[in-house]
C-alpha cells in the first residue's frame, strides 16, 4: 500500500474513537506498544470499530514497529503535547508517521 495510507487511514479511525468519547489509558497503551501487540489490543477493546483489513499482516507488523520505536525515542508530552488519553498518542503517531518519508519509519 502507499505510503502514507495506512497512517491516515489508521488516524480517521482512531480520531473518530475520541470523537465518540472514548480514551485508552495512556499507560496501558504504552505496553501494548512496548509488546507490538497495540493493533490486536485495539481491536478487542473496539470491535467492528477499526478496520484494517485492507492491509497486510507485513504492512501491520510494520506500523507496530514504527509505533514501538516512537515509544523508546520521543517524549510524547514534549513532542506531541500527549500525556493522558492512549488514542490520542496513537494519533500523534500515525500523524509524525504522515510527515515522514517512509525509509525514515524503520
Amino acid at each position: 500500500m502507499r505510503h502514507p495510507l495506512l497512517y491516515t487511514f489508521m488516524g480517521f479511525h482512531l480520531n473518530a474513537l475520541v470523537d465518540q468519547g472514548e480514551h485508552l489509558d495512556y499507560g496501558e497503551t504504552t505496553l501494548f506498544i512496548d509488546n507490538r501487540r497495540v493493533i490486536p489490543w485495539l481491536h478487542e477493546k473496539f470491535p467492528g470499530e477499526l478496520d484494517l483489513s485492507l492491509f497486510s499482516p507485513d504492512e501491520l507488523d510494520r506500523a507496530e514497529r514504527y509505533f514501538e520505536s516512537m515509544a523508546n525515542a520521543v517524549d510524547a508530552e514534549r513532542k506531541f503535547g500527549v500525556k493522558k488519553n492512549g488514542l490520542c498518542l496513537l494519533i500523534a503517531y500515525c500523524l509524525e508517521a504522515a510527515q515522514r518519508e517512509e525509509k525514515q519509519l524503520y
